[in-house]
């Protein structure tokens, strides 16, 4: 069968942007948005009033369903094509609906509180919303400890132009700069680029010298930017009775503090031994001690290449002998072109995977060059895409997981394929750059976004006090560094809190820790496979199903026998990372 490295859309709406399907589709939609906002809530939770009460969460749940069907298609569209100007309008037009569905989940939500707890559990015991229980509860709890429904709805109307605002001015202010370098004009994307992946590190410092220089140019409003979403937050957190800022990352995240103080604790005691890694590849680059623009910096050499159909068919074969059946779906999703992969001009950069609730399909984007790393990215995409597979057919409410464990399969495939390349490596030098690229993954994961993490949560100490200058910010971010690298780096990067988007993004605090969280979980579960053998498969199926039904701590003990307040899963994790360094090191010499 010939593979094909485009995707087909067709079979989802025929006709790409102006299919007659999706404006039909569409406009069903809004009406029904339009009614389900005429409708109000149902009367107080009786016996009389179940039936009400279940079919207003339906219509929630049926909306969000519909609406993410077409978000997704839309999105898909807009990313295969950066100049196709209808499905740019078609995205803002999702993103007003999104906004419609949030008002009304914030209104019945609230209205979820108000209702006496024997009368509410006695609805939930019962088909069909026994079925999605917790998520409700969730959404209950939430609101109990939140403000006033008229109050939160002020808030979110408000935060619209102002909160939001000032993620929105950060998109301006590091999209506009465009800086020579090395005879062309590049944006501070693609300068960045050169700063971390160009091979000769004279190119690399003179690149992060005028990265930094630039945004110091830009950081006086940056830093008006990030004190004032921050003011927001802390005066938001300060009505709602909140007393941390950890609290609303913690909820969303589905883990308790607890846990995330063994997790950093775990990180904090062992990751020292990346120090010898550091030392090494500052060897093999020829500096006495990296510096934070030598972090990425390539070394090793991976002479295969790949074609499409070629990584494809490796990808399938080592997942199945690890696991049968994500490789059987992993080669139904290849075959009926759930991927895009062709390397054309007018894509998106990067990559995504995307779920179809009412097709109970996936659809991967990406751009295939041949690459290692091309072939790393179809691994991880399929991951998310048999996350979703094995879910479908769950209610909506059952499927709904946090940041924290959705990297769980992805991450998984991924280190499968990975382990697989090392061993089919030809040369030292091959093995050197693939370990170099696991490596790099631990300094990302213990390292950098620990000093995000250490940064973010001494900004927001300080900001209760006082907004805070650049230079504070500078000298912040510098401790923060020197902490996480335990003093590894000759040079650092103190406009870090300038340059990196995630400070900026008001949809979700702290967006660092969840990406380490999930990294050494789904560790811990590969692991677990790699011990049981097959007799795992039917146990990982059974966890990833349950990832939208538990928080995260039930979801360790319930599948893989463990506690994740207490430091012994983090420190068996970080240690089985941390393995590779001294065969890097070997290596090396």
């Amino acid at each position: 069968m010939t593979v094909k490295e485009t995707w087909n859309l067709d079979a989802i709406f025929p006709g790409g942007s102006r299919s007659p399907e999706l404006a039909d589709f569409l406009a069903r939609l809004d009406a029904d948005f339009t009614a389900a906002e005429a409708a109000g809530l149902p009367g107080p939770l009786s016996p009389e009033t179940e039936a009400d009460w279940v079919a207003a969460i339906q219509t929630l749940y049926n909306l969000g369903e519909r609406l993410r069907q077409v978000g997704s298609f839309v999105g898909c569209l807009v990313s295969q094509d950066v100049t196709d100007e209808k499905a740019l309008q078609l995205d803002a037009g999702t993103d007003q609906m999104s906004a419609r569905l949030a008002t009304l989940w914030t209104r019945h939500r609230a209205a979820f509180a108000q209702q006496p707890d024997a009368a509410w559990n006695a609805l939930l015991a019962k088909p069909p919303l026994n079925a999605v229980a917790f998520h409700l509860n969730e959404e209950r709890d939430e609101a109990r400890q939140k403000m006033a429904p008229e109050m939160e709805a002020l808030v979110n109307d408000l935060a619209a132009d102002g909160y939001h605002g000032w993620d929105r001015l950060y998109g301006i202010l590091s999209g506009e700069p465009q800086v020579e370098f090395a005879g062309k004009t590049m944006s501070l994307g693609q300068l960045q680029s050169k700063m971390f992946d160009d091979p000769d590190r004279a190119v690399r410092q003179a690149a992060f010298e005028l990265f930094e220089q630039t945004w110091a140019d830009i950081a006086k409003p940056c830093a008006a930017a990030l004190n004032n979403q921050a003011g927001f937050r802390l005066a938001l957190y300060k009505h709602r009775g909140w007393d941390s800022v950890l609290k609303e990352p913690l909820m969303d995240n589905r883990i308790s503090a607890a846990t995330l103080e063994a997790m950093w604790a775990a990180i904090d005691a062992k990751s020292g031994k990346l120090l010898d890694y550091l030392a090494a590849k500052a060897r093999l680059l020829g500096a006495d001690k990296l510096a934070w623009f030598d972090m990425y910096a390539p070394v090793g050499q991976t002479s295969r290449t790949f074609t499409y159909p070629e990584a494809a068919d490796f990808a399938v074969e080592n997942l199945r002998r690890f696991n049968p059946h994500i490789a059987e779906f992993s080669r139904m999703a290849v075959d009926n072109r759930w991927v895009e992969a062709e390397d054309r001009p007018g894509k998106r950069a990067g990559g995504f995977c995307t779920g179809f609730p009412l097709s109970k399909q996936s659809r991967i984007f990406m751009t295939f060059t041949g690459s290692l790393n091309g072939l790393m990215t179809l691994a991880h995409e399929l991951g998310h895409a048999y996350h979703s597979w094995v879910m479908w057919d769950l209610p909506a409410g059952a499927r709904r997981y946090t940041m924290g464990v959705a990297e769980t399969a992805s991450t998984f495939n991924e280190t499968v394929v990975r382990n697989a390349a090392y061993q089919a490596a030809a040369t030292n030098t091959e093995k050197l750059a693939i370990l170099a690229a696991k490596l790099d993954d631990a300094i990302s994961f213990f390292m950098d976004i620990r000093s995000r993490f250490e940064f973010e949560t001494a900004f927001f100490r300080e900001r209760a006090k006082n907004p805070l200058s650049v230079d504070e910010l500078n000298a912040l971010m510098e401790q923060a560094q020197r902490t996480a690298f335990k003093g590894g780096l000759s040079v650092y990067h103190p406009l870090f809190w300038a340059s990196k988007l995630h400070f900026y993004i008001t949809a979700a605090p702290f967006y660092n820790f969840p990406y380490t969280l999930g990294f050494l979980f789904s560790n811990g579960v590969y692991a677990r496979a790699s011990d049981e053998g097959p007799a795992f498969k039917d146990k990982y199926i059974a966890l990833l199903r349950d990832t939208g039904r538990m928080t995260t701590e039930e979801l360790a003990r319930t599948h893989l026998g463990v506690d994740l307040t207490r430091p012994d899963f983090w420190e068996t994790a970080v240690e089985r990372v941390l393995s590779d360094v001294d065969e890097f090191v070997a290596l090396s010499a």
